[in-house]
């Protein structure tokens, strides 16, 4: 992409620019982008500076000739004053917000690996603490219904990579968290929630007891290692059945969570209402969740890319409505998304809200911010919207590297007081 050494002087609206200075040099919320008034011109002629680089292809109009007069007065230099404290108060402000932003999700991935520490150590319980363990797993559970109910509309957070081997710690705990928001969002019951959180929690048990080379093999694994890997639900069946006053629905959805709707599943061919409302919400979260975050050779999906595949291709064996809830939770982009913006700029989505699904909190790419410093706003405030969504491995490896995309995408949800 060519560019162009321009001086301020022949600076006008539709021009794409970069600005010659560091970020906290000027009042701009970024170091590169198009001039929409004139307002603004004054304001990059009056910093210190006397040229920036200008981008002809990303730009909608020519530069002013050069040597263009100006007369300016006085009343116009007060204007331009006035609009130049306007850009560094909203500035400030906007920094002030991210701070803020930036609070809220730290606590919220400290919740989320405390939850996580936990729920490693009910599975270390399980083979010789079996009831203390699902007491445990009651109590958190029971924990987190409770701080979904007491917000209206999560806000939902991509989370950073749990420890190396922590996969099925972090699969069984993803799926109990997107099916309980997928149960707030159904209007189930607190003990409805409870039994959903735990079931998911535990529908995997049963996989500890099959090869590794089988797990991590697929797609290459044969039919007869396909049969034996579909053992591990009645090996789960057979784990709970050893612990005293395990829920009956949460069992349910061990039984259950690899049958479909349109009979193909198993271990049973079970079809339309023989499969729980509970199992059936699982089986979804699941699905997305092992479409993201493939634990064998499959190649992890994007997550918009992991919600459209379930929505063209598993209309006849998921619940069509539940499958609905989750893009209406998630969005059509949900975090862990890398975009491109209507202003061209690539941005990684961090966390989103019912409240502005289709503009959510995204990160920027901004080569002129430090990677520390790298603005995380609200699209909604700065009237911006998402054009599509970019494939992180067809990025260069410096945009890879400032916007990091998860290799495991994980969702925790904020649980502040409303504000």
């Amino acid at each position: 992409m060519s560019r162009i050494k321009l001086s301020t002087d022949r600076l006008t609206t539709g021009l794409y620019i970069k600005l010659p200075c560091s970020w906290s040099e000027h009042p701009f919320l970024f170091g590169s982008f198009k001039i929409q008034e004139q307002e603004q011109v004054k304001v990059l002629q009056s910093l210190q500076f006397k040229h920036v680089l200008f981008y002809p292809d990303k730009s909608d109009g020519l530069p002013l000739p050069a040597n263009t007069e100006k007369a300016e007065t006085e009343n116009k230099e007060e204007q331009k004053s006035d609009y130049l404290n306007t850009l560094w108060i909203e500035k400030e402000q906007r920094i002030e917000e991210q701070q803020v932003y930036i609070r809220n999700l730290k606590k919220c991935e400290n919740d989320f690996k405390q939850s996580l520490t936990i729920v490693r150590s009910i599975n270390l319980k399980l083979e010789k603490q079996a009831s203390s363990a699902l007491e445990d797993a009651k109590e958190l559970i029971t924990d987190i219904t409770n701080k979904l109910n007491h917000r209206k509309n999560p806000i939902l957070h991509l989370m950073e990579e749990g420890k190396e081997g922590d996969k099925y710690h972090s699969h069984v705990f993803h799926v109990a968290i997107l099916s309980m928001l997928l149960g707030k969002a159904l209007a189930l019951s607190q003990q409805e929630l409870i039994y959903l959180g735990l079931g998911a929690l535990f529908h995997d048990m049963g996989i500890s007891k099959i090869p590794t080379q089988i797990l991590y093999n697929n797609p290459n694994i044969t039919q007869a290692e396909k049969n034996y890997l579909k053992l591990h639900v009645r090996y789960g069946l057979d784990k709970i059945s050893h612990i005293a006053d395990f829920p009956a629905p949460a069992s349910e959805i061990i039984a259950q969570h690899h049958e479909h709707l349109d009979g193909s599943g198993y271990p049973q061919g079970l079809s339309d209402q023989q499969i729980s409302l509970l199992t059936q919400i699982v089986t979804i979260a699941d699905e997305y969740d092992t479409l993201c975050n493939p634990s064998d050779k499959h190649p992890a999906r994007t997550p918009s890319h992991a919600l459209s595949f379930l929505y063209k291709n598993r209309k006849e064996q998921l619940n069509t409505k539940v499958l609905g809830l989750l893009i209406k939770e998630l969005g059509i982009y949900p975090p862990g998304s890398i975009v491109q913006l209507c202003n061209q700029k690539l941005a990684l989505v961090m966390s989103v809200s019912k409240d502005n699904i289709l503009q959510p909190n995204v990160l920027i790419y901004d080569p002129a911010i430090p990677k520390n410093n790298a603005p995380i706003i609200s699209l909604s405030k700065l009237n911006l919207k998402i054009e599509k969504v970019i494939l992180p491995w067809k990025l260069p490896e410096n945009i890879q590297e400032y916007l990091n995309p998860r290799v495991r995408v994980n969702y925790y949800f904020e649980h502040a007081e409303e504000r």
